[in-house]
């Protein structure tokens, strides 16, 4: 349950997202690459509408190659049966990403400007270069679509760090489900401004510091918002990646996307704080399990997510929701818990929604509609 997908609906593993129409084993090859080739075109207008016109480009031809049966469909055939929700259009991308990034496929990456290169102008040179890549990468593009989308943007922690300073807590210790490289555990390490001037200036974390983050702010935030001191970072995931690490860096960045040279910027910072702030990940699929262990523990805790309810299967939503839920109602003044979550909106499936339900005092409350990259915060 990583903090992964970049798209609105397919944001990162969700269960707001719809589920493919065709099941791979009723239906025919056809009507499954027309279902795969309508998830490339959704993924497409949503990669537009978040600002990265390459990756629009691409995802529309990709999805008529794929429609007609062409070489990227023997690439998306053995994975066939990845749910909408997987998001297999950006795991193929990060595939071909990841591999441009290792030095490997250099032709693609002179078409890239996370690499140095320049996007071809024509959709014709562009459909050239990726199909040239996929006859040449074949295998090493199947083996990436086992891969998790794991987007840990860092932007997300402006509105996280809104959230939480909300709280009023003076500590917590810090949970995130989904915590992919932990990056948004960090956010007092960042420097977030949430706009205001003079006495009404609302600047939190550390002002030194070499992450720093600006959120167009849509209306103005209590100026008494102050970040706890966090106690203890602690992250869930399936498939949690070390953030200190080169291996852990590229694969993250690999999962942006590569005209968004700015959000690849901020990541690499990010993971040089990653270096010197470590964080408890624990890789496991009993998230419900762990969870319960770690609320046990008392003292004032906060529990986070963002863009990773979809990834949540159903039944595991509802058992982690009861088991927050019965860790609230033994919560007292001393040991309060908030839980916050950075989801899409179920009313407006352009945008998320920042909510935060506390405990002892109760009371669930939407504090911000968002924007998936936190470039944006509407309070409310």
């Amino acid at each position: 349950m990583p903090d992964r997908s970049d798209s609105p609906q397919a944001t990162s593993t969700q269960a707001t997202s719809p589920q493919s129409a065709v099941s791979p084993q009723s239906a025919s090859t056809q009507e499954v690459r027309e279902d795969w080739a309508e998830r490339f075109r959704t993924q497409s207008e949503q990669c537009g509408q978040l600002g990265s016109p390459l990756y629009m480009r691409l995802l529309r031809i990709i999805g008529d190659d794929v429609e007609t049966g062409g070489a990227t469909w023997d690439v998306i055939a053995p994975s066939r049966g990845l749910r909408y929700g997987q998001a297999g259009p950006l795991r193929l991308l990060a595939g071909a990403h990841l591999l441009a990034l290792s030095g490997e496929a250099t032709e693609w990456a002179s078409k890239l400007p996370s690499c140095g290169g320049r996007a071809p102008d024509s959709d014709v040179d562009l459909r050239g270069a990726w199909l040239s890549l996929v006859d040449t990468y074949l295998e090493e593009l199947q083996v990436g679509m086992n891969r998790e989308v794991q987007t840990n943007e860092v932007a997300r922690s402006g509105p996280l760090a809104m959230a939480l300073a909300s709280t009023g807590f003076d500590t917590a210790a810090l949970i995130e489900v989904g915590c992919s490289g932990g990056l948004n555990m960090r956010m007092d390490r960042y420097a977030t401004d949430l706009g205001g001037t003079g006495s009404d200036h609302v600047p939190l974390g550390d002002p030194d510091s070499i992450v720093t983050l600006s959120p167009e702010m849509r209306s103005p935030v209590q100026s008494s918002l102050r970040l706890p001191a966090i106690s203890s970072r602690t992250g869930i995931d399936p498939h949690p990646i070390d953030a200190s690490t080169d291996e852990g860096r590229w694969s993250l960045i690999s999962f942006l996307w590569p005209d968004q040279t700015e959000r690849i910027a901020r990541l690499a910072a990010a993971t040089e704080i990653a270096r010197a702030v470590p964080v408890d990940q624990i890789a496991t699929e009993d998230t419900v399990g762990v969870i319960a262990d770690l609320l046990e523990r008392g003292g004032p805790r906060v529990i986070q997510h963002s863009i990773v309810w979809q990834y949540i299967p159903t039944s595991v939503r509802w058992r982690l929701t009861e088991t927050i839920e019965s860790a609230g109602h033994e919560a007292t003044s001393d040991a309060p818990l908030a839980w916050i979550r950075y989801e899409p909106d179920e009313w407006n499936r352009s945008r998320a929604a920042l909510w935060m339900r506390t405990w002892p005092q109760g009371g669930d409350r939407l504090l911000a509609h968002v924007d998936f990259h936190g470039r944006w915060i509407d309070p409310i």
